[in-house]
């Protein structure tokens, strides 16, 4: 009965592993090589998984482990945002959208995480580039809130920004800031020397100018769509 046991716990204990093992592969090589580039053999091969049949048979497909991966990065995101958001609001709350981004740029740190390793902006990145509906309809389904508090802390201190130009540049905000946290996180990755990583504080700069994104000034005739601003000038010759 003892041996059965514990026959019994070392296989639940391989397969814990072996499904770890896979995400972590996964991650790994979507974040060096692009999703779609990477196949499921590769992943197995990679995790060194002894059946070939692993992945499927943890995650059903490819893209239910995707999905998976994505969730647990956005869940181990808002545990330590929602930390950050709690102490801001034991302080009064935010008196400025910088105090919000501060939250969203510097707040994750890898020690909270899942998987440590430094290939989460990349392998959302790389998710992003190309599926980037598909993500999104996810996201939206899963419901995160604390993101969407974030946001929407965002947008009580943006009232001045019309909201379909404030909608944009939130849009525009998620893809920059993803963009320069995967370029770090390719530099941290390579422990390659570069100036332009170790030279300032990267993730300073870029609360400083993300924010700046947000809230930068816009003649209000620059707002209209180019669209509407082409049909005012047709209009204005005539």
């Amino acid at each position: 009965m003892v041996r059965t046991r514990k026959a019994d716990s070392d296989q639940l204990e391989e397969r814990a592993d072996t499904r770890k093992n896979i995400k972590v592969a996964a991650r790994r090589l979507f974040a060096e090589r692009g999703v779609e580039a990477v196949t499921v053999r590769e992943i197995v091969a990679a995790a060194g998984a002894k059946n070939g049949g692993s992945l499927n048979y943890y995650f059903k497909s490819k893209e239910a482990l995707v999905l998976e991966l994505i969730n647990e990065i956005f869940t181990d995101w808002s545990a330590v945002w929602l930390e950050r958001i709690s102490e801001l609001d034991r302080q009064g709350g935010p008196s400025s959208v910088r105090e919000v981004v501060d939250i969203i740029i510097r707040g994750p740190r890898p020690e909270y995480f899942t998987d440590p390793s430094p290939t989460a902006n990349r392998f959302l990145a790389s998710v992003l580039f190309v599926r980037r509906k598909e993500v999104s309809a996810y996201l939206d389904g899963m419901n995160f809130l604390v993101y969407r508090r974030l946001l929407q802390l965002i947008g009580s201190l943006c009232k001045h920004i019309p909201e379909p130009i404030l909608r944009q540049r939130l849009v525009f905000f998620a893809w920059y800031v993803l963009s320069v946290e995967a370029a770090r996180e390719g530099w941290v990755a390579s422990r390659r020397r570069s100036d332009v990583w170790s030279g300032t504080d990267p993730q300073l700069n870029l609360v400083e100018t993300a924010t700046a994104l947000i809230e930068a000034d816009m003649p209000p005739s620059e707002i209209t769509s180019p669209s509407r601003r082409t049909s005012r000038r047709q209009a204005s010759r005539h």
